[in-house]
């Protein structure tokens, strides 16, 4: 549970490198993770330098982190492999974000500052990936990962909160 209660959204970055081996791992933990029918339609940019993705940048009030993040891995699927598995193919945006979460676990876990950069559905931020990474129309981008060295550390947060568990069917509570 350490990495889970380690991982926090980190905006500002050392100028210290993100290392090959340590993208690796996140690459692996990215693809360890579960996928609808074993489809993994899943495809990583992996971007390194500071201020990388520039288009989404002008786009994406929250992409400012990428000014100073040292990598960043954009997370899409490949439309044209998931509709081989599944004809509906509407499972890839939870693919995508469990393999999100497991490169934000991953860094956390690796001493990295890391934040999701929301990127699906709002078309003008999918259109700046198009336009960053020279992506086919059947490659569909969910989410962009700043990652660097925090340049600050902040405290684990612990968002448990009783009142959002349910035990057995919904019941109406008085606030």
């Amino acid at each position: 549970m350490e990495a889970i209660f380690k991982r926090c959204s980190v905006r500002k970055y050392t100028e210290e490198p993100v290392t090959d081996k340590e993208l690796e791992q996140l690459l692996r933990a990215a693809m360890a993770a579960p996928s609808a029918k074993n489809s993994q339609n899943w495809l990583y940019f992996v971007q390194k330098g500071q201020g990388s993705l520039p288009t989404l940048q002008e786009v994406h009030p929250n992409a400012f982190a990428l000014q100073t993040a040292t990598a960043a891995i954009v997370v899409c699927a490949d439309k044209k492999k998931g509709v081989q598995t599944d004809p509906l193919n509407d499972w890839w945006i939870q693919d995508c974000s469990a393999a999100t979460e497991n490169i934000l676990l991953q860094a956390a876990d690796l001493g990295l500052g890391s934040l999701w950069i929301g990127v699906w559905p709002d078309p003008k931020r999918v259109m700046a990936l198009r336009k960053d990474l020279d992506l086919p129309e059947h490659i569909l981008p969910l989410s962009a990962i700043a990652l660097g060295h925090p340049a600050k550390e902040k405290e684990n947060a612990d968002r448990f909160d009783p009142s959002k568990v349910f035990y057995g069917k919904y019941q109406a509570r008085e606030d």
